[in-house]
């Protein structure tokens, strides 16, 4: 029988410190409270508690405050203004998103994404716990929040994680795993957690719950809204190795292959679907996915069968980064010189606005064709209308 409920075991334990000592304790409330604190955001229930008078907090606040402003500014409202073109057509309400290589990265998937219901992110680094801060005080808060900040300093100035630094960051005692730097996000997203579970991915793509003890567990499932009266959304962040040899063995693949068709997204992904020992995944999302978003990191042009997939460009291909000399695609630089999209924001190891790729790529036998100029599909007066 599935163990979930809305983390009130564990919540009474591991943030009480946000708790009043004269009135009942709402587990749930303090899940929301505690993220919130961390997140530089007033805590929704006890906005007046002491450590949020405390000049490392309201420190904590102003910078994290600047720091969201301005990754806001440049990646993340011109990121929604395009998706809102480009991808929603393809994106059905409710639909999954597969966000392999994704490390703790809810908050682009997230605004590309904005319609999905489920959020499917895997990575190497563990999935951890939910950040205990009941040893929290005005001498050691500092440090605390300073953590924070460069667990996700990365994130917010490149758009991507390091692997190297991620498991540098992770070490920390607050922030043991992905699951904190997940709820750290959707906090600053406005969004409310309603239910935690920790799960154990079995050799057969079953998952055994653990309700909210994270000993031993390698899957987190978050259920969340904007607003605690609106439909929810789905998380799930899978610790996994993704190479031929671990994602059958592990019982991934089979979990994933149960899981409904979709959009797929790829960022930064290290172009690992570039090598042959990363076949199998490279499969599974070219047969499981209805649009696939990703940058040049990605699964390689020549895998896309011009009969199956119409293909959408935009930005610029230069070439990958020095540290993956042997990634160049002469294909996709032809395609480019074709003619691409513009893209308003940067993303991807070249991060920066102007020197940025990003592909759509779509199935051909879905319904109608996408909002864009596909460079590879009939004229748009020639497409099916749009519904």
């Amino acid at each position: 029988m599935k163990n979930t409920f809305p983390v009130a075991a564990l919540l009474l334990s591991a943030f009480v410190a946000f708790a009043s000592a004269q009135e009942p304790v709402d587990s749930l409330a303090d899940l929301n409270d505690a993220v919130a604190f961390l997140a530089g955001v007033e805590p929704p229930h006890q906005p007046n508690h002491p450590l949020t008078g405390t000049e490392a907090w309201k420190s904590h606040v102003a910078q994290f405050d600047k720091d969201f402003a301005r990754h806001q500014e440049r990646v993340l409202f011109p990121m929604s203004e395009w998706s809102a073109t480009e991808i929603h057509p393809v994106q059905p309400a409710g639909g999954v998103v597969r966000y392999l290589f994704s490390g703790p990265d809810i908050l682009h998937a997230l605004h590309l994404f904005p319609a999905a219901g489920t959020y499917l992110l895997c990575g190497l680094e563990p999935v951890g716990r939910v950040p205990d801060i009941t040893a929290l005080n005005e001498n050691n808060v500092a440090q605390a929040l300073a953590e924070t900040r460069n667990a996700l300093g990365e994130s917010l100035q490149f758009s991507f994680f390091r692997t190297a630094d991620m498991k540098e960051d992770l070490q920390f005692a607050t922030f043991q795993g992905t699951t904190p730097l997940i709820l750290i996000f959707l906090a600053r997203s406005q969004q409310y957690i309603k239910e935690l579970e920790f799960l154990t991915l079995q050799p057969d793509g079953t998952l055994l719950s653990q309700g909210t003890n994270p000993v031993g567990a390698n899957v987190v499932r978050l259920v969340f809204s904007p607003r605690r009266l609106v439909a929810s959304k789905t998380l799930y962040y899978f610790s996994s190795d993704l190479s031929d040899g671990g994602f059958e063995k592990s019982g991934f693949a089979t979990w994933l292959s149960a899981q409904p068709k979709g959009s797929a997204y790829l960022k930064a992904a290290s172009f690992l679907l570039h090598e042959n020992w990363f076949s199998k995944v490279r499969r599974h999302l070219l047969d499981h996915s209805n649009q696939i978003v990703q940058d040049d990191s990605g699964i390689p042009l020549r895998h896309f069968d011009a009969e199956t997939w119409y293909g959408f460009y935009y930005g610029v291909y230069t070439g990958p980064i020095d540290l993956f000399p042997n990634c160049f695609q002469n294909e996709l630089a032809a395609a480019y010189a074709d003619g691409a999209l513009p893209l308003p924001f940067g993303t991807g190891y070249k991060w920066r606005r102007g020197e940025s790729n990003l592909m759509r790529f779509v199935r051909k036998d879905l319904p109608a064709l996408p909002r864009g100029t596909p460079l590879e599909a009939p004229a748009p007066e020639e497409a099916p209308p749009a519904p």
